[in-house]
């Protein structure tokens, strides 16, 4: 992990969160212990599919794709006083994608498990800037992370909204349109190959300012895992301020400044879908899919029955204690 250079910074409260021990995503490094202690496991019949981010002693924040589309009688919470999706969000591709999990019992924060930062909605993390995604996700769409799946991370640079919504202009399939809402952004490579992927859905963007971690996105989807012209497609966190706050009135939104300047992309995308991109010639990986939520689950398949549970990575490579369960009733 680099260890950045300190960013203009500016807290109106005092800092519990987004504080870390320490100083396979798509061509992810190992994490270390305690590196990222905010990083959430949603696990379903045992088996990972879903990150999610500790914001509270009390409440985990990760996407709304990873629940089943409206509550039915099959379905019952176990464990979890609530599990509440964004309102906004309809439907794959929607705005909106987050859901809030309020745990039973309050965890008790230790160098291990530890919440991260929420940006106030005045925080705009300027392209260019380099974050960090997590997750236990798949390292190509069909290959699953290693034994003993050891928690990954991967630096990717924020891109642009309108650089990234020409990007997904290149060579578009006009039957399956990409579009990218205003509440979401966009981190990774123009020329691929490095990735968030299915499982990974959910999990934290962190961007780190100053000396805390604050969380910039959720996973939320993309066209393939590492695909050229691609990039990851996160929801922005500080779209939704006032929902987090209305449903966590004690939670602390982080009021910073990011004392950097924007990355010219000039040049990354051309000016009109006509021209091709300066990627068109690097070649899909044949693992790669196309469009998909990154949960480990497609809504399209759905997910047999089981549990789904909620782990902290005490030690990176073990999916831990656990205390949320989503079991089917019956």
């Amino acid at each position: 992990m680099n260890i950045y250079p300190p960013l203009g910074v500016r807290f109106t409260l005092k800092r519990t969160c987004g504080i870390t021990a320490m100083g396979r995503i798509v061509g992810g490094t190992d994490a270390r212990e305690k590196q990222w202690p905010w990083q959430v496991s949603l696990n379903f019949q045992s088996v990972h599919v879903c990150g999610g981010s500790l914001i509270s002693p009390q409440w985990v924040i990760t996407a709304a794709h990873c629940f089943p589309p409206s509550p039915t009688a099959d379905i019952k919470v176990v464990g979890v006083e609530q599990a509440i999706k964004n309102p906004d969000y309809t439907d794959e591709g929607s705005g909106g994608d987050l859901a809030l999990v309020k745990l039973k019992e309050a965890v008790s924060y230790t160098p291990n498990i530890r919440p991260i930062c929420l940006p106030s909605a005045s925080v705009s993390f300027p392209s260019g800037m380099t974050c960090t995604v997590t997750g236990w996700g798949n390292v190509l769409t069909s290959v699953s992370l290693a034994s003993p799946k050891t928690l990954q991370q991967l630096e990717v640079p924020l891109i642009g909204l309108e650089t990234c919504r020409c990007l997904y202009k290149i060579n578009a399939n006009p039957a399956e349109p990409h579009v990218i809402q205003d509440d979401m952004m966009c981190a990774g490579y123009a020329e691929g190959k490095k990735d968030a992927c299915q499982g990974d859905s959910g999990g934290p963007l962190s961007c780190r300012v100053g000396n805390a971690w604050l969380l910039a996105g959720v996973v939320s989807w993309g066209d393939a895992c590492g695909s050229p012209n691609r990039p990851g497609v996160y929801t922005r966190t500080s779209a939704h301020t006032a929902w987090i706050k209305q449903i966590i009135p004690a939670v602390e939104m982080s009021d910073v400044r990011v004392d950097q300047e924007p990355v010219s992309e000039e040049g990354l995308c051309p000016n009109t879908t006509s021209q091709p991109g300066p990627y068109d010639s690097v070649q899909t990986h044949p693992g790669w899919p196309h469009r998909s939520p990154r949960r480990g689950c497609s809504p399209r398949r759905g997910c047999s029955p089981g549990q789904l549970l909620i782990s902290w990575p005490l030690a990176p490579w073990l999916l831990c204690w656990a205390f949320l369960s989503l079991v089917q009733a019956g």
